[in-house]
């Protein structure tokens, strides 16, 4: 914090084989820029220090992929310390590895691409520790 500022920093990780992705990291993406614009619009973003990093990893690193960090921490840990991450099919079958998609405990809600409102969620709490 700095002259009541609150600074976040959010980095997105993700593989580029080189081939078009999976949809998984794209929607990811798309969703990012889509809560971070939202929560701009509503003015909840004013007086914040923003930034954003776009992390490409090598193949190796495929594990690591589909990840939204809000400053250091996983946005599922934010939300939900319950939800957790299994290996993407479509990423093994594009690069012979498993990669991360995101799902949630047994009865919970499953996704592949972290929705805007989980991210939105995510931004939200840790502007308010903040």
């Amino acid at each position: 914090m700095m002259n009541g500022t609150t600074r976040i920093v959010i980095e997105w990780r993700h593989v580029d084989l080189g081939q078009p992705l999976c949809g998984h990291c794209s929607d990811t993406g798309a969703n990012l820029w889509e809560a971070v614009t939202t929560l701009g619009q509503e003015n909840l973003l004013d007086g914040v220090e923003l930034e954003i990093e776009n992390t490409i990893l090598p193949p190796e690193q495929l594990e690591e992929s589909n990840v939204v960090l809000i400053n250091g921490i996983p946005v599922e840990k934010i939300v939900d310390p319950g939800l957790i991450s299994s290996g993407c099919s479509t990423c093994q079958v594009l690069n012979e590895k498993t990669g991360p998609i995101h799902t949630a405990a047994p009865g919970r809600d499953v996704f592949k691409a972290i929705p805007a409102e989980v991210l939105r969620e995510a931004i939200l709490k840790a502007l308010r520790k903040g």
